[in-house]
C-alpha cells in the first residue's frame, strides 16, 4: 500500500530537484523559478488551473478557471440528479483576462472576466469563497476548510514536460446558493472539494479523471479523486468520513464515440469498482491548429464499490481530456 508522507516544504528545491511524492496534506505554494525556464518556455509550457466541485443531495455544480499563460478561460455548470444540465457555460478571453495563483492557501485563487462571465475564487481564513457569474448561472459559495480531514497533494516528473504539482480536497461544509435562469437553489447543507494543479506540462497531455461527492449506503461520507495518466497513483485517493486512503491508479472504460452511454470504473489495487452513469455533458472541441483541445466531462450517478463500502447512485463526473497546448 501506498504510503503518504507530510508534504515538503517546496516543490521544487532551490538546486532544481523536484520532490516527487504522494503527500497527506496541502501543497505548499508552487515556485518553478528554480528550474531556470525562459519567459518563452513558462509562456508555453506553464499550465494552471482551480476546479471545484459542490454536490447537494439533488446538484452538482462544477466551476473552472483554467490558466494556459497565453489564453485564459472558465466554465460553470449545473447538474440536477432528476433534470439534467440545468446549465453549461464555458468562456475564453485574452492574456489578462485572469488567472490562477501559486496556491490555493491563502488570498485570491483564481479570477476570471471577459465576455458577460466573472468568476473569483478567494481563500479567507478557514474557508474558501467562490462568486461566479455566467450568462443565466450564478454562483455564491463558501467551503469551509477548517476540518479533520486533509487534502491530498502530489508531485512529480510528467513525461515531454517537466513537473507537476496538485491538490484535491473533497467533503468539505458548504453553505451558500446557485440561481439557474432566476431560479435560487440552496446548497446549504452540501459538500464540496477542488483540484489545483499547476506545472509545466507536455505539449500533447492526456488523462482521464473521476471524481464524486455523497455518501455510502451506510451513511458515511464518501469522497473520491481517480486518475488514469498524467502523475497516476500517487494523485488517487478516497474520503471515507474523516480519513484519506490512498487508492490505485485509476482505469476508465467507455464508448469514446457515445461518453453518455455507461463508463467502467475501477482501479489497479481492486479498492474500486464502479458503474458511472452519466446523465449530462459538459464538453469542449477546440481547434486553433497550434492549440487543439478534446474535452468531455458527463455528469451523473455512481454505483458500485469504493473500499469496503457500497454506493449507489452518488453525484460526481468522469473526465476525458485530450490536448495539445
Amino acid at each position: 500500500m501506498r504510503i503518504l508522507t507530510s508534504p515538503p516544504a517546496a516543490v521544487v528545491a532551490r538546486d532544481g530537484t523536484i520532490q516527487s511524492g504522494s503527500f497527506r496534506g496541502a501543497l505548499p505554494r508552487v515556485d518553478l523559478k528554480p528550474l531556470n525556464k525562459n519567459l518563452v518556455y513558462r509562456l508555453t509550457h506553464q499550465k494552471r488551473w482551480v476546479y471545484l466541485a459542490i454536490a447537494s443531495d439533488d446538484l452538482f455544480v462544477g466551476v473552472a478557471v483554467v490558466d494556459l499563460g497565453y489564453v485564459k478561460s472558465s466554465f460553470g455548470f449545473v447538474y440536477a440528479r432528476d433534470g439534467g444540465m440545468l446549465a453549461d457555460k464555458s468562456a475564453i478571453g485574452h492574456p489578462v483576462a485572469g488567472g490562477v495563483a501559486n496556491g490555493i492557501d491563502a488570498g485570491l485563487a483564481a479570477n476570471f472576466s471577459s465576455r458577460g462571465t466573472r468568476v473569483e475564487i478567494v481563500r479567507r481564513g478557514d474557508a474558501l469563497e467562490v462568486e461566479a457569474f455566467f450568462p443565466e448561472m450564478e454562483l455564491r459559495a463558501r467551503l469551509a476548510t477548517s476540518v479533520p480531514h486533509a487534502p491530498l497533494s502530489a508531485i512529480g516528473p510528467v513525461p515531454g514536460g517537466i513537473v507537476d504539482a496538485t491538490e484535491k480536497h473533497a467533503l468539505l461544509p458548504v453553505t451558500g446558493e446557485v440561481v439557474v435562469r432566476g431560479v435560487r437553489r440552496s446548497l446549504d447543507g452540501a459538500v464540496g472539494g477542488w483540484d489545483y494543479t499547476h506545472g509545466y506540462l507536455a505539449r500533447h497531455t492526456r488523462w482521464r479523471w473521476g471524481y464524486l461527492l455523497g455518501r455510502t449506503t451506510r451513511g458515511d461520507r464518501v469522497g473520491m479523486n481517480l486518475v488514469e495518466g498524467f502523475l497516476g497513483e500517487c494523485e488517487c485517493g478516497v474520503w471515507i468520513n474523516d480519513t484519506l486512503h490512498p487508492v490505485g491508479e485509476g482505469r476508465f472504460a467507455f464508448d469514446e464515440r457515445d461518453p453518455l452511454r455507461p463508463w467502467k470504473i475501477s482501479s489497479t489495487d481492486g479498492a474500486i469498482d464502479l458503474t458511472f452513469e452519466p446523465g449530462g455533458m459538459h464538453s469542449e472541441k477546440n481547434d486553433f491548429k497550434v492549440v487543439r483541445s478534446r474535452f468531455v466531462q458527463p455528469v451523473g450517478l455512481y454505483r458500485g464499490k469504493i473500499l469496503d463500502h457500497t454506493v449507489d447512485g452518488v453525484l460526481g463526473v468522469a473526465e476525458d481530456q485530450d490536448v495539445v497546448w
